[in-house]
């Protein structure tokens, strides 16, 4: 990830049309370094956002998402319900509601165990089929 970020330090610098002496003025006087290498990760994530307000058309890598397959499923079946009119709040907030109900815990259903996920998802299954939807 720290060589894509590099690898967008110097295609925006492209982009802008800077010199090596203006690129490592910028560097020394917003970083204190004098080459991108020796900036931290997150100092490498400033330098491009600030790239971008100069101007660069460069985008940063959507990061992973953090949840699992069994959660992106349990998700996707709420703001299915939802569509449908079963559910009536189709936040994240309304999910958690029903996980607390669920599993008498006050664990957020981004947080849940696999087999938590999967109790929550079955309930749901088992309600969809309840109201024939």
């Amino acid at each position: 990830m720290r060589n894509k970020l590099l690898q967008l330090v110097h295609i925006g610098k492209t982009q802008l049309g800077m010199d090596d002496e203006t690129y490592r003025n910028l560097l020394s006087q917003q970083f204190y370094q004098n080459s991108a290498k020796n900036i931290s990760y997150s100092d490498l994530l400033k330098l491009v956002k600030l790239l971008q307000d100069k101007g660069a058309k460069i985008r940063l890598p959507r990061s992973q998402s953090s949840l699992s397959p069994i959660q992106r499923k349990l998700w996707a079946v709420w703001k299915q319900m939802h569509a449908d009119g079963v559910i009536d709040d189709g936040s994240s907030r309304g999910l958690n509601s029903f996980v607390k109900r669920s599993l008498n815990d006050e664990v957020p259903w981004n947080e849940l165990t696999n087999s938590q996920a999967t109790l929550v998802l079955e309930n749901l299954k088992q309600w969809q089929k309840r109201v024939g939807k």
